[in-house]
This record gives C-alpha cells, structure tokens and sequence, in this order.
C-alpha cells in the first residue's frame, strides 16, 4: 500500500527547486552605477571656480573703487560655473556662489587689505586655477577637456590682466 502523502524525496527536490529559484531571481545581478569620471573633474573644476568668485566679491565688497574693474572678470567667472557645473548640480542643487552682499555659503577669504594686494591676490588665484584646469585636462573627456581648456585659457588671461593693473 502507498502512502498518499508527500514523498520524502519530492520534498526535498521542491525545497532545492525553490531555494535555487530564490538565489537567481530575477535574472543576472545588476551591476552598480558606474561615475562618469568627468563628473569628479566638473565637481572639483566648479568648487575651484566658486572659490575664485568668492575671493572677487570679498575683495569688491572691500574695495569699491575696485568693484568696477572687477565686474567683467566676475561675471566671465560666473559664466565659467555655468559651464563646468556637473550636470546634475544644476537641477537639484547649487554650489557656493557669492550672493548680492558678496559673502558666499563656503568660507569667504578675507579681503586683501590694500587694492594692489587684492589686484595681485586675484592673479596668483587665476595663474593657480589655469594651472588646475590644464591637470585636469588629461584625465577628462574629449568634450569636457575642450572646455577645461577653453576655462583655463580665461583664467590664464584675467591672472594677466589683474597682473597689469595691479
């Protein structure tokens, strides 16, 4: 007579079945997210330029005979975080910039106590952001690098000018 029961072996092969089932559901493992590497350099490029225009608002705010001067260099740098901003950053949040009082949410340098120290602070910063963009060039994207160049290109250019008028 057999038992109308489960059998012992068709218990075991269900459990297995099951427990294999478990382990592979869902097919292959995703693999994780991988970053751009150029988000990084847009990252680091963006904080870098942020600080720039964090030292021209100190330094405006301290010396409003130089405000002016400073104006066209501080806007060109405004444009150059629009550019370099990682893309996500635009959408979801902002990084540090000056606001219309000319103090900014990361720490503000203090001002260069006399116009010819704030003219020369202002260049060597731009000479050193050049010199970080041309770094970051060989490591970023053909597009990103492009405009890497092209950012520090801009730099090179004011540390030039601030360097003349000081």
């Amino acid at each position: 007579m057999k038992d109308a029961g489960l059998s012992r072996r068709w218990v075991l092969t269900a459990g297995g079945l099951l427990a294999a089932s478990a382990c592979t559901r869902g097919g292959r493992p995703t693999p994780a997210p991988r970053l751009d590497p150029d988000v990084a350099i847009r990252r680091a490029a963006a904080a870098d330029v942020s600080a720039l225009l964090a030292l021209y608002a100190v330094n405006s705010q301290a010396h409003p005979g130089l405000a002016s001067r400073l104006a066209p260099l501080a806007a060109e740098t405004t444009a150059h975080l629009a550019a370099v901003r990682p893309p996500a950053a635009t959408s979801t949040a902002t990084p540090a910039t000056p606001t219309a009082t000319g103090s900014a949410s990361v720490s503000s340098p203090p001002p260069a106590p006399t116009v010819t120290e704030a003219l020369t602070t202002l260049a060597a910063a731009e000479r050193q952001a050049a010199a970080r963009r041309a770094a970051q060039l060989t490591a970023a994207s053909p597009a990103l690098a492009r405009l890497l160049a092209a950012v520090g290109a801009s730099e090179a250019t004011h540390a030039m000018l601030l360097s003349e008028r000081a």
